[in-house]
C-alpha cells in the first residue's frame, strides 16, 4: 500500500482522462456529488448518478443533462437500506458492463442520533455500510474498468479533537452508548479513511485501486438537517477557513477518480490535491479490520474471505 506524502496531482482533469468512461456518483442530488457528476459529463465521461429518492429523478436528469456530454443515467436508492442498496449494483451492472470510476459523495450530518429503515444508525448506514456493500457488489465492472478506481469522500475531521486526533470507538459506532453529532461526525471520517485503506488491502491483486479524498473545506449544504442557529455556526467557520466553491471541491474529487500520477498506487489518502498520510488513528490497521467486521456482522455476511490475512 502506497504511503506518499505531498505528492501534488496533475489538474484539472482533462477530458482526455474522462471521455469514454464510465463513473457512478452517489449523492448526486446535490453539493459534491451533483458538481462531480457535473464535471465529469463536461469533460465527456458517462455517468450514473445515484441520488435519495423517486422525486429527485427528474429534477436531477433534467440538471445534469444541461451540463453537456453524454445523456446521465440517473437512478435512486435509499442508501440507509439494505434491500434498495443491493437493487441499486443489480441495476448498474445491467447497465454498464465496466466502471472506471466508482465515486461514494453521499453522506450527512444530523444533529441527532437515528435510526434508518434497517435499524442501523442512519449515518453510519450512509457513509459506511452503503459504500462497503456497493462496491463489493460492483466489484467485476470494476475489475473490467481496466483499472476500476473507487473513491471514498471524507474530510479532516479525524485530525481534530480537543486530546488530539480521535481514536476511533468500536463500542460506539453507531453512538449506540453515546452520542454527540461532531464526535459522530469525527468517527464517520475516520471510519471512511479505514474503510478506504481496508478495501485496497484486501483488493490489492485485483487491480482495482482505491482511495480517500478529502476536497478540503467547500461550500455545500451538509448541515441542512441541523437548526438555524447551529447552520450559522458552520457557515461562518466556512468564512474563516476560506471554503472554496463548490466546483473547486468537486475537481478534487474527479483528480482522485481519474489523475495518472495514482496509476499503480492504492489506499492512499488525498487531502486538496495532494496525496499525505493520515492521522496515527486512520493508520490503524487494526481499527480499518474491525469496521470490515462490524460491516459484515451487521450485514450478516463475509466478503473476500480469502484477502482477510494482511500482507
Amino acid at each position: 500500500m502506497k504511503r506518499a506524502t505531498r505528492i501534488m496531482l496533475e489538474r484539472p482533469a482533462t477530458p482526455a482522462r474522462v471521455r469514454g468512461r464510465t463513473f457512478v456518483v452517489t449523492g448526486a442530488g446535490s453539493g459534491l456529488g451533483r458538481a462531480s457528476a457535473e464535471a465529469l459529463l463536461r469533460a465527456g465521461g458517462q455517468v450514473v448518478g445515484v441520488v435519495r429518492d423517486e422525486t429527485q429523478l427528474r429534477r436531477v436528469r433534467s440538471a445534469l443533462s444541461s451540463a453537456g456530454g453524454a445523456r446521465p443515467e440517473v437512478l435512486a436508492a435509499d442508501l440507509a437500506s439494505r434491500s434498495q442498496v443491493e437493487a441499486l449494483a443489480a441495476e448498474i451492472v445491467g447497465l454498464v458492463p465496466d466502471i472506471h470510476g466508482l465515486i461514494h459523495c453521499a453522506g450527512l450530518r444530523l444533529p441527532d442520533r437515528t435510526l434508518g429503515p434497517d435499524g442501523t444508525e442512519l449515518m453510519f448506514a450512509v457513509e459506511v455500510l452503503a459504500p462497503f456493500l456497493l462496491t463489493l457488489r460492483l466489484l467485476e465492472p470494476l475489475r473490467q474498468g481496466e483499472p476500476g478506481r473507487v473513491v471514498l469522500v471524507a474530510g479532516e475531521e479525524h485530525r481534530r479533537g480537543l486530546l488530539g486526533p480521535p481514536q476511533l470507538d468500536p463500542d460506539n459506532l453507531e453512538g449506540e452508548r453515546r452520542f454527540s453529532p461532531t464526535a459522530h461526525a469525527r468517527q464517520m471520517a475516520l471510519a471512511r479513511i479505514l474503510l478506504a485503506q481496508e478495501l485496497a488491502r484486501r483488493l490489492r491483486d485485483s487491480g482495482i485501486s482505491v482511495f480517500a479524498v478529502a476536497p478540503g473545506p467547500t461550500w455545500t449544504g451538509r448541515f441542512r438537517h441541523y437548526p438555524w442557529h447551529r447552520r450559522l455556526l458552520e457557515q461562518a467557520q466556512l468564512f474563516v477557513r476560506r471554503a472554496q466553491p463548490l466546483e473547486a471541491g468537486a475537481q478534487r474529487v474527479v483528480q482522485a477518480a481519474v489523475d495518472p500520477e495514482l496509476a499503480g498506487s492504492s489506499g492512499g489518502y488525498l487531502v486538496e490535491g495532494r496525496e499525505v498520510v493520515p492521522s496515527p488513528p486512520a493508520r490503524d490497521l487494526e481499527a480499518a479490520r474491525l469496521i470490515w467486521e462490524k460491516a459484515e456482522e451487521i450485514l450478516g455476511e463475509r466478503f473476500l474471505p480469502t484477502e482477510a490475512t494482511p500482507p
